[in-house]
């Protein structure tokens, strides 16, 4: 998998994106990564955009693991994860069902600029 993130300052969102093939050991360095770079950069909220992951190889047990574990963006931080196909949609909603714990207000998405909707940000500044 290969991702990069982007940073918007004015709104502190830190955004996530995602392509090519995931697997279970490139999701749990994208889990870890995002908090520490949350942490770096003082966001507030943050997307992780799945549209441009062409493959996903991940174990629902993987899933369940990240779901049991201390959200990166604390409740009641809205914040997003772009899932267009219907695929990922469902692995995005099972990960929120799952942690719905420490995860009450992550909402599942299907495009970008829904997750800008939902933020509240009319034109992001991402770096």
């Amino acid at each position: 998998m290969s991702y990069h993130y982007e940073f918007d300052s004015w709104n502190r969102i830190l955004l996530v994106v995602a392509y090519d093939r995931v697997d279970d050991c490139e999701l749990q360095e994208l889990y870890f990564g995002v908090r520490k770079r949350k942490d770096e950069d003082h966001a507030l909220t943050g997307i992780l955009d799945l549209s441009g992951v062409t493959d996903f190889d991940v174990r629902s047990e993987t899933i369940r693991g990240l779901a049991n574990m201390p959200a990166n963006f604390e409740d009641p931080t809205i914040r997003a994860a772009v899932a267009p196909t219907d695929f990922l949609f469902g692995i995005a909603r099972m990960f929120q069902l799952r942690g719905a714990a420490t995860r009450n207000h992550l909402r599942v998405v299907r495009t970008l600029n829904e997750a800008f909707v939902l933020l509240g940000v009319a034109s992001p500044q991402f770096q």
